[in-house]
């Protein structure tokens, strides 16, 4: 009777220690994928970083070099004005000696000393027209240069603002459909299907045990569930471009109208992208199917967890990148 007792006491304990197992195993589950997600965020960042230090870095030159044209602008108006003195000096000079030779009653050696004068102050007077429409040229020159530099900055200025708003509204967009996705998937669990960003796209793993069967493409009943949940996010969101890809193992496989890993896994992208297109207003031209066959494993090695575990059908999203890279092709 008491070993009895000891046995169905040892039996409730093993079964009510299972669920929260299960659900530490989801959290570390989830613990590690957050932690892969921070590290490409991190790194996302620090790209971001070194591309607005050197953005920054570029505009600091501009505001220095137009510091330096104003600058010299400056050094060439008081030059201008200077030869402008000079001139109205030399001129005034040149109209006073031309007066006074047309008055001139004098000797003809006064009279030649005086034309003498006269062609010497011409002379002059020429040399310093030249100086000043030189002067004149030269302030014209920094001028148009300091504009050009003030609209290069503005230019610089108007498209890392236009650069970092379509960023972020990218990287908003992803979050929101990253979130939208996990939401429409609350009823499935970690081990069945997993949904994550990288490289800027959202990634959404589904297990072959949630899809299919072993070898098989057709789409089982809980797979399509959950496809059609995706499909009916994916239809309000216009300007996300769909691929799925089919990832099977290493071990060789053939049966009947199917002759290898890579025929396999192309139809179960195939399989999968139906079911999405029956079941939303997704725009086929937006989603294409694709088989990777074996060589784009997650898990290296011939146990049978990473058999499984590379066993599956990606769903990448990725948003249209056209106005980004408007932005980055006009530079």
């Amino acid at each position: 009777m008491k070993k009895w007792i000891l046995v169905s006491f040892i039996a409730i304990v093993y079964s009510t220690a299972c669920i929260p197992l299960k659900q530490y195993q989801e959290t570390a589950d989830r613990a590690n994928q957050l932690d892969q997600e921070a590290g490409i965020l991190r790194s996302e960042n620090e790209e971001l970083k070194v591309s607005k230090n050197e953005l920054s870095a570029e505009v600091q030159r501009l505001k220095k070099q137009i510091e330096q044209l104003l600058q010299d602008t400056t050094n060439l108006s008081r030059r201008l004005q200077k030869e402008q003195y000079k001139y109205a000096d030399l001129n005034k000079s040149y109209t006073d000696a031309l007066q006074k030779f047309k008055n001139s009653s004098g000797s003809d050696a006064d009279n030649k000393e005086l034309l003498a004068f006269l062609q010497k102050l011409q002379e002059e007077l020429q040399a310093r027209e030249d100086a000043l429409h030189k002067a004149e040229t030269d302030l014209l020159k920094q001028q148009k240069e300091l504009a050009a530099s003030k609209s290069q900055m503005e230019s610089q200025n108007s498209r890392l603002q236009e650069l970092e708003k379509a960023l972020q509204q990218k990287d908003n967009a992803l979050l929101a459909l990253r979130k939208s996705i996990n939401d429409a998937l609350t009823g499935f669990s970690s081990d069945e299907l997993k949904v994550h960003m990288k490289d800027g796209k959202v990634y959404v793993s589904l297990e072959e045990k949630l899809l299919f069967q072993s070898g098989s493409y057709q789409v089982n009943t809980q797979g399509a569930e959950a496809l059609r949940k995706i499909a009916r996010v994916l239809e309000e969101n216009k300007n996300i471009e769909i691929i799925v890809e089919g990832h099977t193992d290493k071990v060789p496989f053939k049966s009947g109208v199917l002759l290898d890993n890579w025929d396999l896994s192309v139809k179960r992208a195939t399989s999968v992208v139906r079911i999405m297109l029956d079941n939303s207003q997704i725009d086929p031209s937006m989603i294409s199917a694709s088989g990777r066959s074996a060589f784009l494993p997650v898990k290296d090695g011939s146990d049978a967890a990473s058999l499984q575990a590379n066993r599956r059908t990606e769903i990448i999203l990725t948003p249209k990148m056209d106005q980004i890279l408007n932005l980055l092709e006009n530079k």
